[in-house]
């Protein structure tokens, strides 16, 4: 299989200023599997849409998929996964609307975050879609529900559902605290490190349940991505997530957001799976957070550097600490990523796959003028690969001193 990579483009042509070198693509194909540009209010002329309105820009993003999908031999039909970043909750009605119509009879599963900023001050939303042309067997969904329906957000319209199996791989909605049905939400609507570990538990219980009912398990789990609304919260959350993961090792991503759909929702938990049908994947580099972090937390939890399964390679969370867990680049957000992307290629070569296998690269940064140096240096480390990308600004990573985070995603080619 080799890569497919549509509307090659460079950075400096797109955002004003022209300082950043980063040679991205709109569109990865890697067989049936579909990799956007998170999409925004930007055009595919790179033109804004109404930087006033958050609606506007949603609905513009929703026509620019439908078009790089069906560029791609796919269509808004096969999207499995929509994860929408907002800069406001208050846009939350008027966006979830606009997407809703464009997916009106194809319910996805989701996950909703509030973020500190998008790539342009003016950006009020972002989308991630995840897409998958179906075999001759379709997709199968689980558990529909409309979002009116669910803890008084009667006026969102939107067709969604818990669980899809493709057939290769499984695709969650994001889990919170809440039962299935929508009818408790745990925590009581508390801020406290009990009411973070209440929610964390339901949501890993709730996890457990769907993956069985789609034929799957926490032995699929290849990666983690662990939101959470405030540093304090982590160490309760994570020795909840350790305890119910067990021996399953997966690589994991932490990110400090400042919201989520709900008010009362304190943690949400995305899990990528990959269906092993018998043969177990590759965990490298397995370790215990207890013995690795220096933080001082005990979050009792175990996870691994790089997860093969099958010709998907998934990746920790990269950061300035280098693989033997010391930190490098203090106060230096140019070196974290350069450290970072270090460690991205080791791993990579350890996996079996290479730079050039890199479909989709999502960037967290704490502060926006730390923007230029972080998308310089991944750029000179990516010079001619042309991944497709998301970049967000995040209230926080898992230790104040971090400043980047890079998540990389790769098929290796045969």
């Amino acid at each position: 299989m080799k890569l497919e990579r549509y509307r090659k483009f460079n950075t400096r042509d797109v955002y004003p200023g022209g300082k950043l070198d980063n040679d991205m693509c709109m569109t990865v194909k890697a067989g049936n599997r579909i990799f956007l540009r998170g999409q925004t209010g930007l055009d595919l002329d790179q033109n804004m849409i109404d930087p006033n309105d958050a609606t506007a820009q949603a609905d513009q993003a929703m026509k620019n998929a439908k078009i790089l999908l069906e560029e791609a031999g796919s269509s808004l039909d096969h999207i499995c996964k929509v994860t929408t970043y907002l800069t406001d909750s208050a846009y939350r009605t008027g966006v979830y609307n606009v997407v809703g119509e464009h997916l009106r009879g194809n319910p996805t599963v989701a996950t909703g975050l509030v973020v500190k900023g998008l790539a342009m001050p003016e950006m009020k939303v972002e989308i991630d879609l995840e897409a998958v042309i179906p075999g001759p067997d379709g997709h199968k969904k689980f558990r529909f529900l409309n979002t009116r329906d669910w803890f008084g957000q009667s006026s969102i319209n939107r067709d969604s559902c818990m669980v899809i199996n493709t057939g290769d791989e499984i695709y969650l909605r994001g889990q919170t605290g809440c039962e299935l049905d929508g009818s408790k939400m745990y925590g009581d609507g508390r801020f406290s490190l009990e009411a973070a570990a209440a929610q964390a538990d339901k949501s890993m219980k709730n996890a457990r349940e769907l993956l069985e009912e789609a034929g799957s398990s926490f032995d699929d789990v290849c990666k983690t991505r662990i939101y959470i609304a405030d540093r304090a919260y982590r160490e309760a959350i994570y020795q909840v997530i350790g305890m119910h993961f067990g021996e399953t090792h997966p690589c994991s991503t932490g990110i400090i957001m400042r919201g989520f759909a709900r008010p009362e929702i304190l943690f949400e938990i995305d899990m990528a799976i990959t269906l092993s049908k018998g043969t177990p994947h590759q965990r490298f580099r397995k370790f215990h957070t207890d013995e690795v972090y220096k933080d001082g937390q005990q979050l009792g939890t175990k996870f691994c550097k790089a997860v093969r399964a099958g010709d998907r390679v998934y990746l920790r969370g990269q950061t300035g600490s280098n693989l033997d867990g010391e930190f490098v680049g203090d106060g230096d957000p140019g070196a974290q990523a350069d450290q970072a992307m270090k460690n991205i290629t080791t791993l990579l070569e350890e996996a079996g796959a290479s730079l050039n296998d890199i479909c989709k690269v999502t960037t967290y940064i704490q502060h926006r003028d730390h923007r230029e140096p972080v998308y310089q240096t991944i750029g000179q480390h990516l010079k001619g690969v042309h991944p497709c990308g998301t970049g967000l600004f995040v209230d926080g990573l898992a230790n104040p001193r971090l400043l980047v985070e890079i998540d990389v995603e790769a098929v290796i080619q045969s």
